[in-house]
């Protein structure tokens, strides 16, 4: 035995202790969320199921030309939730009685075009002749690989300290562990997002490299705009530790670094294929930003004076104000001002769902939930400024930046309602919010704060969940009274799965708290 080798075996412990504390946080979604209860699930699940079957993009519908038909088994996508998804006092329960087969029908899905990377898993379950049980094992593949990212984050997170690893427990919020709970694409992009922000922030220590590879592609490549939120995040990485691109792609290893430069290229292969030649390909395209950020750092660095920075900055605002304007006024159907009205009116909103608006946007996390993370952060981002880091600063910059490429991600889809864009979307970038506020903080008391950052964040994600089993069995304006709930077909009781949920969380606060004591003991 090595000397290195007592240290190894608890740190590896723990980490396993970390992947199944999370992947029974996730399962108590899985199993708590009603089949169909996601944003576009019955969608992502035909899609998924008729990609693996090598379909393409199917027939367009005759009644609808936004719907296309794929052959799936009947199981898939059902129940519809029309009866319950849009009506907040209704309660999953009307959807009971439908029968579920493996019998291969024609089903439609609006999301025949979206990239299939995120769906492959997830339709393999269709193969699988067990119609009942076929919804949750298609979420169980589609969370398998963001737990195991998040999982894998949050031990290297707490092996450098635990406030890391509370503060990404925290940007863990609700409709995220809602995400994790359904079919969507968006699940993959988070969870390659914690992996991306750990990975680019800890280059250097073993395998980050390969966390950080893991969490580029998975945050590339399953959604259309996951390239432009991979790129903010190495962006934001850059300011944080104050270097280049190059020079993070330098501290990998050989094979991830050409590796990284090889999946870059994936993000362009739906939109060429499908002929799509406008802004989905001009999002694909978005990791070019990061050569004119090297090149932008270069000049800085070699810039003489205050006066040339200056201008330098200068030209960069008006590179970035003259593509806002762009957007918003090529966008499909031409500039109109009161959907750019609309658009920046509902940033409140935007903002809120980082934290959750879970179902098909009428299960509102609890006000107090979204106070408390919102104060949580704010704290967090009051200690960098008392010891003057710069993670303050680039925390500011980063809800800036989110907020703005919200708005023009919006916009450039072509909306004209004002309301598309959902939390969910930001979080492969906001995510790190709660991270980023904690990293090169120089005062190490700022590690003891892991505790009532892991608090309030059991708390926050309690409290949604709690909102989500009311919203499923009593509807938004029934009984607080858990005892007094009905049951929608759930697999286990409402009551049972509170109690579930809220073990499963304490123990993986638990863990992270305690994970860097282990360390220090090794």
């Amino acid at each position: 035995m090595t000397v290195d080798e007592p240290a190894v075996a608890p740190r590896r412990r723990s980490t396993l202790l970390l992947v199944a504390a999370v992947a029974l946080v996730a399962l108590c979604w899985i199993v708590g969320n009603p089949r169909s209860a996601g944003p576009d699930e019955p969608s992502h699940m035909v899609a998924g199921a008729g990609f693996v079957r090598f379909q393409g993009s199917g027939d367009v519908s005759p009644d609808n030309p936004a719907l296309h038909l794929l052959e799936v088994p009947q199981m898939v996508g059902a129940p519809d939730p029309g009866c319950w998804a849009f009506v907040p006092d209704e309660t999953p329960a009307c959807a009971d009685d439908v029968e579920l087969t493996d019998d291969m029908v024609d089903a439609a899905t609006t999301t025949y075009n979206y990239p299939p990377w995120g769906l492959v898993l997830p339709g393999l379950a269709s193969f699988v002749p067990w119609a009942d049980g076929y919804a949750y094992l298609a979420r169980a593949l589609s969370s398998l690989v963001p737990v195991l990212l998040v999982g894998f984050s949050l031990s290297a997170l707490a092996a450098v300290g635990r406030i890391h690893a509370a503060a990404a427990f925290l940007g863990i919020t609700p409709i995220v562990w809602f995400t994790f709970g359904t079919v969507n694409p968006s699940s993959l992009a988070i969870g390659g997002g914690l992996a991306l922000w750990t990975g680019l922030m800890l280059l250097g220590r073993p395998h980050a490299d390969v966390l950080a590879l893991a969490g580029w592609a998975a945050v590339l490549l399953p959604r259309r705009d996951g390239p432009v939120w991979a790129t903010l995040v190495v962006i934001a990485v850059c300011i944080l530790v104050r270097t280049r691109p190059t020079e993070l792609w330098r501290r990998m290893r050989p094979v991830p670094r050409w590796l990284v430069i090889a999946a870059a290229p994936l993000a362009l292969i739906p939109p060429l294929w499908r002929g799509d030649l406008g802004f989905n390909l001009l999002l694909a395209m978005a990791p070019l930003a990061l050569v004119a950020v090297e090149v932008f750092a270069v000049a800085w660095d070699r810039s003489p004076d205050r006066a040339g920075r200056a201008w330098l900055a200068a030209i960069v605002a008006g590179v970035v104000v003259v593509g806002a304007a762009f957007v918003v006024l090529q966008r499909p159907g031409g500039y109109d001002a009161e959907v750019v009205r609309l658009v920046v009116a509902n940033t409140g909103d935007h903002l809120t769902q980082l934290v959750g608006l879970l179902g098909w946007l009428n299960a509102p996390v609890p006000t107090s939930a979204v106070l408390l993370y919102w104060a949580t952060l704010g704290a967090l981002v009051g200690v960098a400024l008392l010891d003057r880091s710069r993670s303050a600063a680039t925390v500011g910059a980063m809800v800036m930046a989110a907020v703005v490429t919200a708005w023009l991600l919006e916009l450039g889809q072509g909306s004209n309602y004002g309301d598309y864009w959902q939390g969910r979307y930001t979080m492969p970038f906001a995510v790190g919010l709660p991270l980023v506020a904690t990293w090169g903080v120089r005062d190490r008391r700022i590690d003891d704060l892991a505790v009532p950052v892991a608090a309030a964040s059991w708390i926050i994600v309690n409290f949604g969940f709690f909102a989500a089993q009311r919203r499923w069995a009593v509807g938004n304006d029934g009984t607080w009274y858990v005892w007094r709930w009905g049951t929608w077909d759930a697999p286990l009781h409402p009551m049972l799965l509170l109690v579930l949920h809220a073990a499963a969380t304490a123990w993986l606060a638990f863990v992270l708290v305690q994970r860097r004591a282990e360390v220090n003991r090794t």
